[in-house]
Parts: structure tokens; sequence; C-alpha cells
């Protein structure tokens, strides 16, 4: 899970530092620990808004369920105070691991430049979105 996060973190400051924003992508580690990127498909003539992306992209990852051992959903946010206020722009990671529990991450950033300044990665218990509810016996 951390090479996940580690390469999710690194692709979206990429993205940020060369066009200032992203869509939505994903990441997926295959059975044997090999890592993937992922786009939205949209065959729309609309262009479809970060919601709509990201609930294909969660589409995509369950289509290829069987061969993935652990997914992350990569989007820019606006975290929100407690009420509702616009606080900071940052990275949404919201992982999930086939045996594990699902944790979101947030990583609030600023850009100067052509340059990134991140903050403190921030982790809360996520929702299973790719993989299905473990049935425990």
């Amino acid at each position: 899970m951390n090479d996940l996060l580690n390469d999710a973190v690194e692709v979206a400051s990429e993205l940020l530092e060369s066009n200032g924003e992203f869509d939505p992508f994903a990441l997926a580690m295959l059975g044997d620990g090999k890592i993937i990127h992922l786009e939205a498909e949209n065959g729309e003539e609309e262009p479809l808004d970060a919601e709509q992306l990201v609930a294909s992209l969660r589409n995509t990852l369950r289509e290829r369920l069987p061969e993935l051992r652990a997914t992350a959903v990569v989007a820019d946010v606006t975290v929100e105070d407690e009420d509702e206020e616009a606080m900071t722009a940052a990275i949404s990671i919201q992982m999930e691991h086939v045996n594990g529990d699902p944790v979101t991450c947030f990583l609030p950033y600023e850009l100067g430049g052509d340059n990134i300044e991140l903050a403190d990665l921030v982790g809360e218990p996520g929702e299973r979105h790719v993989f299905p509810e473990q049935v425990v016996n």
C-alpha cells in the first residue's frame, strides 16, 4: 500500500507542477506487485465532471477485480472546514486493499510558480467502492 500511495503522490504532484491541476486518475496494484495507471474513459461528447470521472474509474477497476490486489483513486479536491467553507487544495487518495480496511488520505498543497509545496498527509477511514465487503464466517 505504501508503494501505491507513494506513486499516487508522485504522479499527482508532477501533474500539478506541469498543469496546475489534474483530472482524477487511478492506480492499481496487480497480484504480482506491478502498479498500473488508469485514466477514466469518456465515450461521451460532453466532458465528465470530477465525480463522474471517479465513478468511471471505479467501474473500470471493478471490471478488472480478479487481477487486482489494491487500488487508489486520486483526485484534486478542495478541503472544507466544519462550516463547509473552502480551506485548501489537496490531493485526495482513496485506497482499498483486497484484504484490508479502506483509507482515504488527503495531502494539502500550495502551488508557487512551477513548484508545489506539500503539507502533512492526513489519513482517515475510507469506504469500499471497488472491492466487495469481506465476508466473515
